[in-house]
C-alpha cells in the first residue's frame, strides 16, 4: 500500500527528520538512507518499521542536524609518522643534506594524521530517532488506511460480482445434462433407425445419468461460495489479512478452473472467464494489503 510520512524531533543536541515513502509491492523491502555516523542507529530503525509494516517498498530518509558540535577525536599515528620521517631522513641526507620538517612530510602524506568524528552514543540519541520514525510512521499508517478502505469497498463489490456469476453457473448445471441427453437421444435413435432397431432406453438413460456425474461442479460451486464467505469477513478483520486472502484467492482459482474444465459448455465457459478476469483484479488489489 502507498503511504508518506515526516517526522521531526529535536533535544538540545539533535534535531532528527525521517521521512518515509511506500509503495505497493507483495513483500516488503527496506531501504534506509542515513547520515554515516549514526550507523549504528539503522537496526533499531529498521525493527520498528517491521513491526508495523509487513508489505510495501519503503524508502526511509534520516536527516540529523546537530545542535551542539562536538569536538573531532584527533589522533597521531605515530608508527606511520615515524616511518615516514625516517625515509625522508635517509633521501635528505644522502642527497640534499638537509633536515627533515614536518611540512615536507605533510606534503607527501597524512595518513599519520587521524581525525574521527565525535563518538555517538547510540542510548543517548535514540528517544529523538524514536519519536520522529513514530510520528513519520504514523502518517504513513493513516494514508495506508484510508487506502485500505477503498480497496475493501472495491473488493466487497467484486465478491458480489463473482458470487452472481457463480450463481448463473450452478443454474446451467441441469441445462446442460437434459442438452446432452437431448444431443445423445437424438444420435442413437438415428443410428438405430438407419439398421431399423429399436433403442435400449434403460441404457440410454445410465450414460445420461454418467454423463451428469461426470459434469457436476456442485462441490466446486458449494466450496466457492464458501471462499466468498471467507473473503468478505476476512475484510472485516484488523491486522495482518494480506497473505491470508492470497491464499484464499489460490483456492477460487483452483475452484473456477476445476468448474471450467467439467462443464463442456459454452455459457459456463463465458462464465468461467469472467470469473477469472474478476478473480485476477481481487488479486492485484490484494497485493495492495498488508
Amino acid at each position: 500500500m502507498t503511504g508518506f510520512g515526516s517526522g521531526t524531533y529535536s533535544n538540545e543536541n539533535l534535531q532528527v527528520t525521517i521521512e518515509i515513502k511506500a509503495v505497493n509491492q507483495r513483500f516488503l523491502e527496506l531501504s534506509i538512507r542515513m547520515p554515516h555516523a549514526y550507523l549504528v542507529l539503522e537496526d533499531r530503525i529498521r525493527n520498528e518499521l517491521k513491526s508495523v509494516l509487513h508489505r510495501g517498498k519503503v524508502d526511509v530518509y534520516v536527516t540529523v542536524a546537530e545542535l551542539l558540535c562536538k569536538e573531532p577525536q584527533i589522533r597521531i599515528d605515530s608508527a606511520n609518522l615515524t616511518d615516514c620521517k625516517y625515509a625522508l631522513d635517509k633521501v635528505n641526507e644522502e642527497l640534499f643534506h638537509e633536515k627533515t620538517t614536518l611540512s615536507q612530510i605533510i606534503s607527501l602524506t597524512k595518513d599519520w594524521f587521524i581525525q574521527e568524528p565525535p563518538k555517538i552514543d547510540a542510548d543517548d540519541c535514540w528517544p529523538v530517532f524514536f519519536v520522529a520514525l513514530q510520528a513519520s510512521l504514523n502518517r504513513v499508517v493513516q494514508m495506508r488506511e484510508a487506502e485500505g478502505l477503498n480497496i475493501k469497498k472495491d473488493l466487497l463489490l467484486r465478491a458480489d460480482k463473482i458470487e452472481n456469476i457463480v450463481h448463473s453457473i450452478a443454474e446451467r448445471k441441469d441445462d446442460i445434462a437434459a442438452h446432452y441427453e437431448s444431443r445423445l437421444r437424438k444420435r442413437i435413435i438415428s443410428m438405430f433407425n438407419e439398421i431399423k432397431a429399436v433403442p435400449d432406453e434403460e441404457r440410454l438413460l445410465q450414460e445420461v445419468a454418467m454423463y451428469a456425474d461426470k459434469v457436476d461442479f456442485t462441490e466446486e460451486v458449494v466450496r466457492f461460495r464458501s471462499h466468498v464467505v471467507q473473503l468478505r469477513r476476512i475484510l472485516e478483520e484488523n491486522g495482518d489479512i494480506g497473505r491470508q486472502l492470497d491464499f484464499l484467492i489460490q483456492e477460487l482459482n483452483r475452484e473456477t478452473n476445476t468448474i471450467g474444465s467439467k462443464a463442456a459448455d459454452l455459457d459456463v465457459t463465458e462464465y468461467v472467464l469472467q470469473l477469472k478476469n474478476e478473480i485476477e483484479k481481487i488479486r492485484e488489489q490484494i497485493q495492495n494489503i498488508e
